[in-house]
């Protein structure tokens, strides 16, 4: 299951989100770049600075290093994500948002692993 938000934006960065099922089917969420900048920048730090994806982004490391990278703790980054601010994102924004997080959550109902790939 493949889910496109980066098609009309060839060209520009991608980032991918994908993990395996167990009849080998991937999960996939694929999307420009700007629509996740705008959920990362609508996700608010808790007491003790930035977590989850956010702390990845904000500090240039994980998939910015290597790629696929995995995301090393699924619970962070969906308690991270969840303090996104949804009223700053727009209707296409919010979809993607949604899509990620539903992703992540599934991947973590079946204790799957999740990749990101920058590209």
């Amino acid at each position: 299951m493949v889910k496109d938000f980066y098609t009309g934006f060839e060209g520009e960065p991608e980032i991918i989100f994908f993990f395996q099922e167990f009849d080998a089917q991937k999960v996939v969420v694929r999307t420009w770049i700007g629509y996740f900048d705008s959920i990362m920048m609508a996700t608010q730090p808790n007491e003790n600075g930035w977590r989850g994806l956010s702390y990845y982004y904000h500090t240039d490391t994980g998939w910015f290093e290597e790629t696929p990278w995995r995301i090393p703790d699924l619970r962070d980054a969906l308690i991270d994500l969840q303090s996104v601010n949804k009223k700053e994102l727009d209707q296409e924004t919010l979809t993607v948002y949604q899509s990620i997080f539903d992703l992540l959550e599934k991947a973590q109902s079946i204790d799957k692993e999740v990749w990101v790939e920058y590209d």
